[in-house]
């Protein structure tokens, strides 16, 4: 915004004009690309001289528009958002005009005395002007636990994703309430490690091995964020090691005990419609996060066409599977005015009420299988029914095509792994008949 000011001068009844221009610009400081929390200062531009001034206000800019708060055009805040300090667009642009309104009224003042400040009586004089005669200081950095909780809310993550965080972020909290980014160490990641071995939940059970190893992930996870985002640079990680995760060989129903789950005459319609999701995830084997997603509109050309979910941030991958017949019986049953492909419940229904399907008097898929204790990672004898979930379902897909001989590649691109996928191998298991027929082949 540009202000044009003349100073007019009556010297023996002669009329002397003095001009000043004088500009006023508000702008986010962006510091050490750091696009979150940014100061807003002030440029006001006089004289060929230039005063600076911290406005107090902060907020987020990012080179995408939809994550930028600041219109550099019209020199304010955009309508209807929220900055880091819970401060409205219309509060915070109210602030922007009374800054702007006492600069104004400065210069005017400086027409009437005839004077040219220097930059610092020019900041004195409207820090008086707006009440504050101390220097407005940055509020203070924000403290450890704050900017985890800033990275659960600011990153690009799942909801199922930025749930486990919480659990992390819990944990630490627990361990260490003092805890900062000078404060960590390797001996601290060992004691929180330590803590996490011998933690209990409420009913007094210990968490899994896996589990102590995701919780560390994570944890590193926030610690690579943070040092990204210049928040610290001290890593420990570099010098600390975490396990890899370990897991039995993989426990899923046979094709021929999904068919009597398809073909079961099940009159409670709660335990119906779990059956119908449960065994159309079998048949397209997505990830019950991608399976609640799922529209009619997915349908195209006789597939199921979704963007994989724990893709769609790295090179996003479409997964494409056929349906086959039974696929298509389930989908015709429902006709939802949402558009839903079939009724949806929550993940944690979900996984309940497939337990208790299996052990349905109609169904009674309760072999006992051999498993590995997640604490003890000990072997264990169970009834299939109580390690039933919508993860197994994923299993049968992917089991049940390796060993009809398809091609890894083939079942990725309809599974929605990415290529050479780590976890891929913890979907089948190579048992001694497939060894028997492998070393047929070179008799």
């Amino acid at each position: 915004m540009l202000n044009l000011s003349k100073f007019v001068c009556i010297f023996d009844d002669h009329i002397q004009t003095y001009n000043m221009n004088y500009s006023i610009k508000f702008y986010p400081e962006k510091r050490k690309n750091i696009v979150d929390n940014v100061p807003l200062m002030l440029s006001v531009t006089y004289s060929r001289k230039r005063m600076f001034y911290y406005t107090g206000l902060r907020c987020n800019i990012n080179d995408k528009p939809e994550k930028n708060q600041w219109n550099a055009e019209k020199n304010k805040l955009k309508p209807n958002q929220i900055t880091p300090d819970g401060t409205t667009s219309q509060k915070f642009n109210a602030e922007i005009t009374k800054i702007t309104n006492a600069v104004n009224d400065l210069f005017l003042a400086y027409e009437v005395a005839l004077a040219s400040p220097t930059p610092e009586q020019l900041r004195d004089d409207l820090k008086k002007k707006l009440g504050k005669i101390e220097i407005v200081k940055e509020p203070e950095k924000q403290g450890f636990f704050e900017l985890f909780d800033k990275y659960m809310k600011d990153s690009d993550l799942s909801p199922g994703r930025k749930k486990h965080l919480k659990t992390t972020y819990n944990k630490v909290k627990s361990f260490g309430p003092m805890t900062t980014f000078e404060s960590l160490n390797v001996q601290y990641l060992t004691d929180f490690q330590n803590f996490l071995i011998n933690y209990t939940n409420k009913k007094g059970v210990k968490i899994a091995k896996n589990t102590i190893i995701s919780e560390l992930r994570r944890f590193r996870a926030f610690l690579g964020y943070a040092i990204k985002h210049g928040w610290t640079t001290n890593y420990p990680f570099k010098s600390f090691s975490i396990d890899a995760e370990a897991y039995g060989d993989p426990v899923f129903i046979t094709v021929e005990e999904r068919d009597k789950l398809f073909s079961a005459n099940i009159p409670n319609e709660r335990l119906s419609r779990v059956r119908d999701l449960f065994v159309f995830q079998c048949l397209i084997g997505c990830r019950v996060g991608d399976l609640v997603k799922l529209k009619r509109s997915n349908i195209i050309d006789g597939c199921i066409e979704y963007i994989a979910g724990k893709t769609k941030d790295d090179k996003p991958k479409v997964a494409r599977v056929p349906l086959t017949e039974k696929a298509k019986m389930i989908i015709s049953k429902y006709d939802l005015a949402n558009g839903d492909l079939l009724p949806y419940i929550t993940d944690q229904k979900y996984n309940k009420y497939i337990k208790e399907l299996f052990k349905d008097e109609n169904v009674e898929i309760t072999r006992i299988v051999t498993i590995a204790d997640p604490k003890t990672r000990q072997s264990k004898q169970v009834s299939i029914a109580t390690i039933a979930s919508s993860h197994m379902a994923r299993r049968v897909f992917v089991g049940s095509l390796h060993r009809k001989g398809v091609k890894n590649e083939i079942i990725a691109s309809m599974s929605g792994h990415t290529k050479d996928s780590k976890a891929f191998s913890r979907y089948y298991n190579i048992d001694k008949e497939d060894q028997a027929q492998a070393m047929k082949l070179i008799e």
